[in-house]
């Protein structure tokens, strides 16, 4: 797969000046040349090349069959906030309280977000302080009130595996972290230490890790369901001499484990909490303490998409089924995504069933998704989508991995099955050309060249 693209991009970048009609007889000829290798030909490939500024197809191959296009379905989620949204939309959080204030002490202090994708716990930190400078030096208990999401955490097609990684981390309307517990283990003496970060109550540890001579690291955590609450199980030696080892493990209910992560920030700078921490239905009488505003969307998509990241994905994907009079839902923004593409003059057929491209059930074809950026490449904000990919020369998942100097482009990769990579590249006569190419991956041959490794800051960031 990686020859198969290298040689793709080569040679597409050898597309002669465009004084003349272009001629693209060498592209397809030497594509052809690797299509018909034996570890190629094995695979389903399908691939769409088009000039940008004319939308003319300067080569097509298996371009109309449907492929899963794996991480490469962020470009649509992102393309749909774009034209819905605009680069410059936030997300709104509350911080408030109900009860009367008296001598410092409040009922109950309330966090509601409208599906903030990028709500860090350093953030929740200046929600406490902002408490704190109100005057407010206790309170009965903390409530986080996530309806602005229709019932249900798990996104569609996560079902599929049962795994705890982060990258398959819940989706909630007030989700801290990515919604994802940082779980270090180390030795401390003759024991074995265990710290989970952001600080909280929601997450019960059990550890049974153990202390062995040496820098040897056998650790095993894992992260289980246990009622309400998310249960880290650490089990296995870590060395005296060892380095910590460092893991982020998904959460299961964002909502209490967001209210349990304020709960322990207003702990941590003074104000007392009596009780728990819930999740509930903020009334409509409450006094406002802070009214904050997100990062700008452009930012949550640059996240989104350099480094294919899962969660900001499906927040995302939520949020375009937002509502005035009701939860954004799942099924209200497959329409509006539809409205989008319809717009675009994306043709009819595909089928977008998560926002993030993870797992089975998303459906394109390499000519949907290249009619897609050609679109976006001449959409108000073009430059926000186009900057919002991985570039080759500088950062994401992208960076590093191909020769040419001038390419832009979405990697997906789904279970070692599916490799795609979509974007833009500029021609040695300073032509914009927009590409799309999907491979169903099978035998070993193919697979064994697929497999090269990008950086990423931390797990959270997976295809």
């Amino acid at each position: 797969m990686k020859k198969l693209v290298l040689l793709f991009v080569l040679l597409a970048v050898s597309h002669v000046a465009y004084a003349a009609p272009p001629d693209t007889a060498k592209l397809a000829k030497g594509i052809d040349a690797v299509l018909a290798l034996d570890n190629v030909a094995k695979s389903k490939v399908g691939i769409y090349v088009a000039d940008v500024e004319t939308g003319e197809e300067l080569y097509s191959h298996s371009a109309d069959e449907l492929f899963n296009p794996a991480s490469n379905t962020k470009l649509v989620t992102a393309a749909a906030a774009l034209d819905m949204y605009g680069p410059a939309y936030t997300v709104a959080t509350r911080i408030s309280y109900s009860g009367e204030l008296k001598g410092g002490h409040v009922d109950r202090i309330w966090l509601k977000s409208e599906g903030d994708p990028f709500l860090l716990y350093e953030d929740v930190m200046r929600f406490a302080v902002a408490v704190k400078r109100a005057g407010i030096s206790s309170v009965d208990d903390v409530a986080v009130d996530d309806s602005a999401f229709a019932a249900g955490y798990m996104p569609p097609g996560f079902e599929q595996k049962n795994e705890d990684a982060s990258y398959r981390a819940q989706i909630g309307a007030v989700s801290v972290n990515f919604n994802a517990i940082a779980v270090t283990v180390r030795a401390d003496g003759d024991n074995a230490v265990v710290d989970l970060y952001p600080p909280n109550d929601y997450v019960r540890l059990k550890n049974s890790a153990r202390v062995a001579k040496g820098k040897g690291q056998r650790v095993s955590v894992r992260s289980v369901t246990d009622g309400d609450y998310t249960r880290i199980e650490v089990t296995g030696t870590i060395g005296k001499d060892a380095s910590p080892v460092e893991m982020r493990k998904r959460i299961d209910h964002p909502g209490l484990f967001a209210a349990s992560v304020f709960r322990q920030a207003l702990i941590d700078v003074g104000v007392s909490v009596k009780a728990g921490s819930t999740v509930a239905t903020r009334p409509d009488a409450t006094t406002t303490v802070l009214l904050d505003a997100s990062e700008p969307l452009s930012w949550s998509l640059f996240a989104m998409n350099k480094w294919s990241n899962n969660f900001i994905a499906e927040q995302i994907f939520r949020m375009l089924g937002a509502s005035k009079d009701s939860p954004a839902t799942t099924d209200r923004a497959r329409t509006n995504v539809a409205a989008v593409l319809d717009k675009l003059g994306v043709a009819k057929g595909w089928t977008q069933n998560n926002g993030s491209g993870l797992y089975d059930g998303n459906l394109f074809t390499p000519r949907q998704l290249g009619t897609l950026l050609v679109a976006m490449a001449k959409h108000r904000y073009a430059p926000e989508f186009e900057c919002a990919s991985g570039d080759r020369r500088v950062d994401g998942t992208l960076s590093g991995r191909l020769q040419s100097t001038d390419l832009r482009g979405k990697t997906g990769k789904t279970l070692n099955e599916v490799t795609a990579l979509s974007g833009y590249m500029h021609t040695a006569s300073d032509a914009s050309v927009a590409y799309a190419l999907t491979t169903h991956l099978s035998g070993r041959g193919l697979c064994a060249m697929s497999r090269t490794k990008s950086p990423r800051p931390s797990p959270d960031w997976k295809e």
